[in-house]
């Protein structure tokens, strides 16, 4: 139990220093539009939310590795999108940040 607590620490840790990051950048690649690329954020995340809460609950209530599991599991599939991401936007093919 107190790896999984560890875990879950770890990962609270990292939602506070990159989330702001990860917004900022969303926001800036959105800025022709930034009404819809905040509504879109928004939407997202409590639908991701709403998604994840019942698989939480399939795999029992009696202990915090179920929520610890599919946390690492979307932060991992959050991982490998953004990688896939920044592979498919390179340098001078007219990013915005400039490079």
């Amino acid at each position: 139990m107190p790896l999984t607590w560890l875990c879950l620490l770890i990962t609270i840790s990292a939602f506070g220093l990159f989330f702001p990051a990860v917004i900022t950048i969303a926001q800036g690649r959105g800025r022709a539009a930034p009404g819809a690329t905040s509504a879109l954020l928004g939407s997202g995340q409590f639908l991701l939310g709403a998604a994840a809460y019942p698989v939480v609950g399939l795999f029992g209530t009696q202990s915090p590795a179920p929520m610890a599991a599919v946390m690492v599991t979307c932060l991992t599939l959050g991982t490998l999108a953004a990688m896939a991401t920044k592979r498919t936007h390179s340098c001078g093919h007219g990013s915005p940040e400039g490079c």
